[in-house]
């Protein structure tokens, strides 16, 4: 007796479900990302589909047509057998880990950088103003947003700042 195939869940409700072919990496990762909301990192996402679709190309399931980004995938007709004679399982790969709190160190350090580039804009407009006094009225409401939003900056830091020190304390306590 044959031995069965096996494919992931993701790619058995992209492939066999949806029936997608003729499709892109990209399309295939936002294909993915709609089905699958638990990736944080479109990279990271992208890499997982584009390992299947190593793995289906490996397996004689996928054909690539095309060059670089342009370069499309298109089911084989060993695949489309297989899948008529439901020779495929669907497995499920996804295994209950941990949360991934380094997103929220990631985008502090971003927020970080925001603002430091807003406070220099800040800078700027003061300076401009003491040098060219006849644009203040003209550069006030510049100002006014930069402050603005160096506000909402720093508060969205202070919140994942606070949200890193839970998470610390809630690792040093297991």
């Amino acid at each position: 007796m044959a031995r069965s195939r096996k494919i992931g869940a993701l790619m058995h409700k992209l492939l066999i479900e949806k029936e997608m072919d003729g499709f892109t990496v990209v399309e295939l990762r936002n294909a993915s990302i709609s089905i699958d909301d638990s990736f944080v990192d479109l990279d990271d996402a992208r890499r997982k589909v584009y390992r299947q679709i190593l793995r289906f190309m490996s397996n004689n399931w996928l054909r690539s047509e095309g060059n670089g980004q342009q370069k499309r995938y298109f089911q084989t007709d060993d695949f489309k057998t297989l899948k008529k004679n439901s020779d495929l399982r669907s497995i499920d790969t996804s295994t209950p880990t941990a949360p991934d709190y380094s997103i929220l160190s990631h985008e502090r350090n971003q927020f970080q950088g925001e603002l430091e580039i807003v406070l220099g804009e800040i800078e700027g407009y003061q300076s401009l103003y003491n040098r060219f006094p006849e644009l203040e009225s003209k550069l006030s409401p510049y100002l006014v947003q930069a402050r603005e939003r160096s506000a909402h900056l720093l508060g969205q830091i202070n919140v994942l700042t606070n949200a890193l020190k839970i998470v610390s304390e809630g690792s040093k306590a297991c």
